[in-house]
């Protein structure tokens, strides 16, 4: 049922309900419109966030493949190449900073970006310390990602 687009004008800004009481605000910049679509996997236990990330980057001409259990989303980080993979630091079983380590570890040049609503928690300089490119804390801009996006 949840995320629903509530409203969505002609200037890319959205307005989403990501659980019954929780609603996001959502503007996204016109330069963003031009950006070629992009590989992105996104590993989070949370099923709103994957969904309202499905919603708003496909929309812009990104392509998406997301995990809710952090094992076979890293199986597809090892498996497949992607522009940009986006994971929680906090997860049942695999954690984020694990996901980094092993991704890094075999693919070098991977782009990997830390989503948490713990930006403190000491796992966060275990994920930095792996290579991730940076932390975004929960809620996030949208704006964020897509200026990691453009690198």
């Amino acid at each position: 049922m949840f995320p629903k687009v509530l409203w969505k004008s002609r200037a890319k800004s959205l307005i989403i309900r990501v659980k019954p009481f929780a609603v996001c605000y959502v503007t996204i910049g016109m330069g963003s419109i031009a950006m070629n679509g992009k590989r992105i996997l996104v590993i989070d236990d949370e099923k709103a966030i994957l969904d309202a990330l499905k919603i708003i980057l496909e929309d812009l001409g990104h392509t998406l493949e997301v995990f809710q259990e952090p094992e076979l989303g890293l199986k597809a980080a090892l498996s497949r190449d992607y522009d940009l993979i986006i994971t929680d630091l906090r997860m049942p079983g695999t954690n984020g900073a694990e996901i980094v380590k092993r991704v890094r570890q075999e693919k070098p040049d991977s782009r990997i970006l830390i989503i948490t609503a713990y930006p403190g928690d000491q796992l966060v300089g275990s994920a930095l310390k792996a290579g991730a490119r940076g932390v975004l804390k929960k809620p996030f801009e949208i704006a964020k990602i897509l200026d990691v996006l453009r690198e």
